[in-house]
C-alpha cells in the first residue's frame, strides 16, 4: 500500500478542485479539504481495498464534507454557535440593503424553525447547532437512527417549504 503522504501530494489538488466547483469560494474549499484529509488519516486503517479504489473512497469522503458544509451553511450563516440574531454584528463590508436582507433572512428561518413540533426543533438543533450526527442524536434522544434520519429529513423539508412560501 502507498504511504499516506504520497496519496495526499498524488491527490490533494484533485480534492480541492472538486471540493472548490461544488462550493465555489475558495476559504470554505480549504476548509473542507483539511476536514476531508483529516478524516481519511483518522480512518486510514479502515480503508479497504477490496471495496473500490483509494480515490473512490477518497472521493466520497469528500462528497460527503462538501455535502455536509452545504446542509449547515444557512444555519451556521445565520446563526452564529452561542449568539442569538440580536448579538450579531454586521460587517465592515455589508452595505444596508445586504444588512436588511440578511435580518428579513434570519426572521423568515426563525419563523420557520417555529413551525416545528418541539421535538423536531430539538433534533434540528442538535444536528446543526451541535453538530452531532444522526448515531448521536439517537443516543441522545433514545430514538432510533433511522427515526432520527427521516424526522430530521421532514423538518428540513417544512422549513425550506416554509422558507419559499415567505
Amino acid at each position: 500500500m502507498t504511504s499516506f503522504e504520497a496519496l495526499y501530494n498524488q491527490y490533494f489538488k484533485s480534492v480541492y478542485a472538486y471540493v472548490l466547483a461544488r462550493t465555489r469560494a475558495e476559504a470554505a474549499a480549504e476548509d473542507i479539504c483539511a476536514s476531508v484529509w483529516k478524516k481519511c488519516y483518522e480512518k486510514w486503517a479502515s480503508y479497504d481495498e477490496s471495496k473500490g479504489t483509494f480515490s473512490q473512497w477518497l472521493f466520497t469522503i469528500a462528497r460527503n464534507e462538501t455535502n455536509m458544509y452545504r446542509r449547515l451553511f444557512w444555519v451556521r450563516y445565520f446563526f452564529p454557535l452561542a449568539q442569538t440574531p440580536e448579538e450579531i454584528l454586521p460587517g465592515k463590508d455589508d452595505t444596508p440593503l445586504e444588512l436588511l436582507e440578511q435580518d428579513a433572512l434570519r426572521h423568515n428561518l426563525l419563523n420557520a424553525l417555529e413551525t416545528l413540533s418541539n421535538p423536531d426543533r430539538d433534533l434540528v438543533s442538535l444536528k446543526f447547532f451541535s453538530g452531532l450526527n444522526n448515531r448521536q442524536i439517537a443516543a441522545v434522544t433514545q430514538l432510533s437512527e433511522t427515526n432520527v434520519g427521516t424526522r430530521l429529513h421532514r423538518a428540513i423539508q417544512k422549513v425550506r417549504r416554509q422558507m419559499e412560501q415567505l
